[in-house]
């Protein structure tokens, strides 16, 4: 996929002028945009474009640190992806905001303004991330639970997913700062923990192949929020091609997360339209 024109106006709203898929050279130019207040930037590879991944920050985390910290961008560039990093900030990917949502958090971007406004901006203005071409979704930390919730959302417009070291089913962990901090205690808001925000009890909506990983050293997020998740989506989709990979003496760290970048681009390659 290619971009032939990116012309970036005064409110710093970027406004493509699209081409068809493939045709151009790609560009090499990083972009950087605000998209209701919100910045996105697209890092562009320097050889023809193959495909797109949306990538999503752990919680708090600049949407720049995966490149920083990890060789997962250039790994991803080089094999020709076009990333997009969305700045999520303190984010739990929630569908909605509630009067118990902390104040402080309620500027953020959740699940509809990715699936709602992001992805169709993006599907009109840059012909990017429509369906039949190959998209994919990475996330590591409360991001590995935005790749689930997005992709119960999105039916098949993803070709694949990867989500590392998520929390998918908050009822496992009522503790969690985070939850609580977005929806409330869960004694008092249950209806809220288990409903289309809980991945895990969503996970029948999952109808593309995702791979799962978890470092069982994690002290931040179980690894047991991961294999439970595996298990549930092999129960409710059998026939999906889910792998999950539980690494020995791994914790919560970009130590971990780099040392999947492999597996993932040779995970989404194998779900790769030519």
């Amino acid at each position: 996929m290619s971009l032939r024109e990116i012309i970036l106006i005064s409110t710093l709203v970027l406004v493509f002028q699209p081409v068809p898929y493939a045709q151009k050279p790609p560009m090499t130019r990083d972009t950087v945009f605000t998209l209701n207040n919100d910045t996105v930037d697209i890092f562009f590879p320097s050889v023809k474009a193959v495909g797109q991944i949306l990538v999503l920050p752990g919680w708090n985390y600049s949407r720049r640190k995966c490149c920083q910290e990890s060789s997962f961008c250039k790994r991803a560039l080089e094999e020709g992806y076009v990333l997009i990093f969305p700045e999520m900030g303190k984010s739990v990917y929630a569908s909605q905001r509630y009067p118990e949502t902390r104040k402080d958090w309620i500027k953020y971007p959740q699940l509809k303004w990715v699936t709602d406004t992001l992805i169709p901006y993006l599907q009109k203005k840059a012909e990017i991330f429509k369906p039949n071409q190959n998209n994919y979704l990475f996330g590591i930390s409360t991001g590995g639970r935005g790749v689930a919730l997005i992709i119960e959302h999105t039916g098949t417009l993803f070709r694949a997913g990867a989500a590392l070291s998520g929390d998918y089913d908050q009822t496992k962990i009522p503790w969690d700062n985070l939850m609580r901090g977005f929806y409330g205690n869960y004694e008092a808001f249950k209806s809220r923990w288990e409903g289309e925000d809980n991945a895990l009890l969503n996970a029948q909506k999952v109808v593309i192949p995702i791979y799962l990983g978890h470092g069982q050293a994690d002290k931040t997020v179980p690894a047991e929020q991961t294999r439970l998740f595996y298990d549930e989506l092999r129960k409710e989709n059998g026939k999906l091609p889910f792998v999950l990979h539980l690494a020995d003496h791994q914790a919560h760290n970009y130590n971990y997360w780099d040392s999947e970048t492999e597996n993932v681009i040779s995970f989404f390659s194998h779900y790769r339209l030519k």
